[in-house]
């Protein structure tokens, strides 16, 4: 029969659970060498299981989200998002999806900030412009917006696919078809 005795780690005993606000310390050995002190992070425990369940969905077509406490993990859904109307902000909603940017009419699309919308690392949205109006990126306020300087940050004809890739808190990578400066 297996030895059943709760084990410690450090001084730190086996807990029965954590509660979501239950605090945890990480410890990053970043120092060089070894013996310079290391950097510590205190972190609640629904962060953590929130950030480690969220890198297993990302790009599983699966969405996760945290709101009071819970934690939820619900199927992709539709395969792509219809956006319809002249503007929009993009939100987890886009995430694993194709978008198509669908309007007779010109369209605008907002990038918010990191503190509207927590974006996971590594993200990348992508889609076309599936209708006849051109599709305009724009980035909300504290949001950079990075494209090549000889492109403008609108599609360029219908069928025109665009990408967006965040590489950074707060900065994004705009790239596909679009129009010439």
């Amino acid at each position: 029969m297996a030895d059943e005795t709760a084990y410690s780690i450090g001084s730190m005993d086996e807990a029965s659970a954590l509660a979501d606000a239950d605090m945890l310390e990480i410890e990053r050995p970043d120092g060089d060498p070894p013996t310079t002190p290391n950097s510590w992070l205190r972190i609640t425990a629904a962060k953590i299981a929130a950030y480690a369940l969220g890198k297993i969905v990302q790009g599983s077509g699966m969405r996760l989200s945290l709101a009071g406490g819970q934690l939820t993990l619900e199927s992709g859904g539709a395969a792509s998002v219809e956006i319809t109307g002249s503007a929009a902000t993009l939100g987890l909603s886009n995430m694993n999806r194709f978008n198509r940017c669908n309007n007779a009419t010109a369209q605008t699309i907002t990038i918010p900030a990191q503190a509207d919308v927590e974006w996971p690392d590594d993200i990348q949205l992508e889609g076309a412009q599936w209708g006849a109006g051109a599709v305009t990126f724009v980035a909300a306020s504290g949001v950079d917006l990075r494209k090549r300087s000889n492109r403008t940050a609108t599609t360029d004809g219908q069928y025109a696919p665009w990408g967006l890739k965040r590489t950074g808190l707060n900065e994004w990578l705009l790239f596909g078809d679009l129009g010439s400066a």
